[in-house]
């Protein structure tokens, strides 16, 4: 496996005084994707946020892209140095068409940027091709599945080398679900990493590489994806009730 691009280091974070993520290690390497899975309210989210930068209180532990220390650098900084969040619920700007929510991804300044407007938009066209076709509908005219699609497309215009995706099927059509987690390996193939926060087990560790089982804000069970699907060993320890 080529060197990991994230690496996470004893990360800890959380709200006021309340501790939601502790303690946490995890890496990821280009082209590789892995999956974190768990109970709700478990902290899967308060980690991509703190990963990305985008949670407010104080963190403890290291992030650390391509081996530079990242810990305390905000969301945009985050974005110049290519790590791109898409968070739950398939969120868009409604009143904007799909084009615009898609132009409002591409960062211009973005360091050791290697496409061109156009050459981004063609990439999630090819993608995602109902965006090209939906180009000059409100976002808010779409459905669920395809608002999913506007919000990837929209962190892809980036061009980020690390993508955090968090829920990404919910709440979706399984035809949906299917074409989202192709457009995921099609950016593995090009060296992109992807973290994916996903709550039907049986996606996550059929799409990914490794997994993580993450309960009261701790990683209790680390794996090979394929091999903790034959074991079965995250089903008994979420049904067992993991502490």
């Amino acid at each position: 496996m080529s060197a990991a691009v994230l690496q996470v280091r004893g990360l800890s974070a959380g709200y006021g005084r309340m501790t939601v993520v502790r303690d946490i290690d995890l890496e990821v390497a280009p082209g590789e994707a892995l999956a974190v899975v768990g109970r709700n309210g478990v902290g899967k989210t308060t980690l991509l946020k703190a990963i990305a930068g985008v949670r407010a209180g104080s963190n403890s532990g290291q992030v650390l892209l391509d081996g530079a220390d990242v810990s305390r650098a905000p969301a945009d900084t985050m974005a110049r140095r290519g790590l791109a969040l898409v968070p739950e619920g398939h969120r868009v700007f409604g009143g904007l068409t799909v084009a615009e929510n898609l132009m409002l991804g591409f960062f211009p300044w973005r360091r050791s940027r290697t496409r061109s407007l156009e050459e981004s938009l063609a990439r999630v066209h090819a993608l995602f091709p109902i965006l090209a076709d939906f180009a000059d509908r409100p976002a808010a005219a779409l459905s669920g599945g395809q608002q999913q699609m506007v919000a990837l497309g929209q962190a892809l215009m980036a061009s980020p080398r690390v993508l955090l995706v968090d829920e990404p099927s919910a709440g979706l059509a399984q035809v949906v679900i299917a074409e989202i987690y192709a457009a995921l390996r099609t950016l593995r193939e090009s060296g992109t990493a992807v973290v994916v926060v996903e709550q039907n087990l049986d996606i996550a560790l059929r799409q990914s590489d490794r997994c993580l089982l993450v309960d009261n804000g701790r990683v209790v069970v680390a794996g090979r994806s394929e091999e903790l699907l034959v074991s079965g060993e995250l089903t008994e320890t979420i049904h067992g009730g993991a502490r």
